[in-house]
């Protein structure tokens, strides 16, 4: 066997270890009971424990030194040279991080989930801080193990976002501040609410909900030979492979579930559009989280909040959920896009999502740069949503508490989802030049050409070029976040009457 194909070989193992801790994860977020917890921290601990010392053997480093010398490059081929560069950049993150802390990480990371949900459901944000104090605390123990670029947050913004810095963040949020709080402002002034009110005094069956989220996911391409959908307190995509899993959640007082399917079905469409080829291959994964979040955010907000979307789902609607027949379609479009300041980030409008996007990367970069304590981080929210936002949260679940990220000691996460929308307005911009009648497409309810072109262009790379590089190759140009704002621009303008 040669040296590549031991690479390959490894790559293999680690991903059928990994397929394991997601399923673990998936159940703990769904279904495990409560008095499970301390067993399960215990094997997820064993697992990646596991895990870390098969990446960073060192018969691994061996055969990643061995590939990566001068003469052994030359041979290799482009996929095998990517498959080098990636596995080599997975080992170097971990080599350095001590098996035991990474057993300890995980550890903590399983208590402090289900802390977390204690803490949302009462609202006490002093159940949750002892858990937020100890995370902090080991990555940034971590961050000094891995090394970093010029401070230590980089070394987790680099883990989900490939390439990026702290400060490379910084300068693309900060113009996008400025522009979005400005749209914001001119829209508040306008004191309008647009559309009907299509959910005021009504109910919606979560049952009707349910069945009719599973078939519209199936529509859009979902295959549930390899996946499933549930209920999750909070939505989210886990899996691999062979085997991509869905959750939602539903209020029988509105149709929010309708959106956070269609962004949910947008991360398992590229989790199931990855080349079955790669799988467990070094290369059969995403680019970063940015981009997987272009995914989910390009078929939630230009796919399921468009005019079109509407003028193909509102009938079917209508005919499931009697209460609308008495609204029109437009009225429905304007309701479902109005922009309103909210305290909950999942269910923000497109012109206000990446402000809360913003208030979290401060507090992290605050966190990380020993410029807030753990214990300011729910009175930092506060004065940020009120700068922000002009608004403050009543209570810690609808405040610091409200998301799983920091509980899962996922620092860094936060980002990406802005990036993503940043990805997906400049990804659509090119779709819509590529495929004529691309939205006569969707008003037909026919998605296949529009999920073909981001199969066939994005997902079957894997992570075969990085973020930056993708980009360019799939719309001539490095990511510009002038694509994010003209899209607001030409879709609320009509709205709000700017």
């Amino acid at each position: 066997m040669s040296t590549y194909e031991d690479l390959l070989d490894i790559s293999q193992q680690l991903r059928n270890i990994q397929r394991s801790l997601y399923l673990l994860a998936w159940d703990e977020r769904t279904y495990m009971p409560e008095g499970a917890v301390e067993g399960r921290s215990e094997s997820k601990a064993e697992l990646s424990q596991l895990y870390h010392k098969k990446l960073t053997s060192e018969k691994t480093k061996k055969i990643i030194d061995e590939l990566n010398k001068e003469s052994v490059q030359a041979e290799l081929d482009e996929v095998q040279k990517a498959a080098v560069r990636e596995m080599t950049r997975d080992f170097e993150r971990k080599y350095k991080v001590p098996d035991e802390l990474i057993k300890e990480m995980s550890k903590v990371s399983t208590k402090a989930q289900s802390a977390w949900e204690k803490a949302r459901e009462n609202s006490d944000f002093d159940l949750f801080l002892p858990h937020l104090e100890k995370h902090v605390e080991l990555k940034k123990e971590v961050a000094e193990y891995i090394g970093y670029e010029n401070e230590p947050y980089d070394a987790f913004v680099d883990e989900y976002e490939p390439g990026f810095t702290a400060d490379k963040i910084e300068s693309i949020f900060e113009p996008m501040k400025k522009d979005l709080s400005s749209m914001a402002t001119e829209i508040f002034s306008k004191e309008l609410e647009p559309g009907e009110d299509v959910f005021e005094g009504k109910t919606f069956s979560v049952e009707k909900q349910k069945q009719f989220c599973k078939s519209l996911a199936e529509e859009l391409g979902y295959d549930y030979k390899h996946g499933r959908l549930d209920d999750a307190v909070h939505p989210f995509t886990m899996g691999m492979d062979d085997d991509v899993r869905i959750t939602n959640r539903y209020n029988e007082e509105n149709l929010k579930s309708l959106f956070s399917l269609t962004h949910e079905t947008g991360h398992a469409l590229y989790e199931q559009g990855l080349p079955s080829d790669w799988y467990g291959h070094p290369l059969g994964r995403r680019i970063s989280m940015g981009y997987h979040e272009s995914q989910s955010r390009l078929w939630e907000n230009f796919v399921g909040r468009s005019k079109e979307f509407i003028d193909y789902i509102f009938p079917k609607l209508c005919d499931e959920f009697s209460s609308l027949q008495e609204n029109t379609k437009e009225g429905f479009y304007k309701r479902i896009n109005r922009v309103k300041p909210t305290f909950i980030r999942v269910e923000a409008d497109e012109v206000t999502y990446n402000l809360h996007i913003a208030l979290r990367f401060d507090i992290e970069l605050g966190l990380f740069r020993d410029e807030i304590e753990p214990e300011e981080t729910k009175t930092v929210w506060e004065n940020k949503m009120d700068e922000y936002l002009d608004i403050v949260p009543e209570d810690p679940a609808n405040g610091v508490l409200q998301d799983i990220h920091w509980s899962a000691g996922q620092f860094g996460y936060f980002p990406t989802y802005a990036l993503g929308n940043l990805y997906a307005a400049q990804i659509y911009d090119t779709v819509e030049q590529e495929l004529d009648g691309l939205r006569e497409q969707i008003a037909d309810g026919n998605f296949d050409e529009l999920r073909n072109w981001l199969k066939e262009n994005i997902h079957e790379h894997g992570r075969k070029y990085k973020a930056e590089e993708m980009t360019k190759r799939l719309t001539g140009e490095g990511l510009d976040p002038g694509y994010h704002i003209e899209h607001l621009s030409e879709k609320y303008g009509p709205i709000y009457e700017l």
